[in-house]
């Protein structure tokens, strides 16, 4: 595979992934108080909560997608620099 092919392939793998402010993020931010989850809050909010529980998960399944691309093209020297593990001397 070509240098111009395995670029190709990272950016559409790293297309997959949607940016995105994770709405569990927002969650735990909103109900935290003092510096400790309000669970009677998260309780009244539950199908926000697992709403915010799939799209965590669906963000992390894309993540894992684009990691597992990255994995398997082979770097060059001039990706990580010299004297990389993964980079055979």
């Amino acid at each position: 595979m070509t240098e111009s092919e395995n670029i190709e392939r990272v950016v559409r793998a790293l297309a997959k992934v949607p940016p995105k402010d994770l709405l569990i993020i927002e969650l735990a931010n909103r109900f935290t108080r003092y510096g400790q989850l309000d669970n009677d809050a998260l309780a009244d909010a539950q199908p926000e909560v697992n709403m915010a529980i799939a799209e965590a998960k669906m963000y992390g399944a894309y993540t894992i997608q684009a990691v597992d691309t990255l994995e398997h093209l082979e770097a060059i020297p001039e990706d990580v620099g010299p004297g990389h593990h993964s980079i055979p001397e």
